[in-house]
């Protein structure tokens, strides 16, 4: 196997068992996500926006703030989907007026 597969092969470990306890720790998670979907962004996001030897570099918790952040996102952007157009307009105007 090349390096480069080694790494990324590490980095996918790494990162299911970060989602996998983060699955645990937010039930929202477990209700909005696909963790084999998560997984498969996170991976994309970390290999184009940041160098191996950082990721590597990082630790467990900082790793999993990071997760976490993008997670949230995704969750939310999911849940957003659902609202009906007067749903929609109500959080339109919260968000406007923050």
């Amino acid at each position: 196997m090349l390096s480069t597969e080694l790494q990324q092969e590490s980095m996918l470990n790494r990162i299911e068992k970060i989602v996998a306890i983060l699955m645990e720790e937010r039930p929202l998670f477990k209700e909005e996500l696909n963790p084999t979907e998560v997984v498969e962004l996170l991976c994309k996001l970390f290999e184009t926006n940041l160098p191996i030897e950082e990721f590597n570099t990082m630790s467990d918790q900082e790793l999993k703030k990071h997760c976490s952040s993008i997670m949230v996102t995704e969750a939310v952007a999911g849940t957003l989907n659902e609202l009906t157009p007067e749903q929609m307009a109500i959080f339109d105007e919260a968000i406007k007026r923050k």
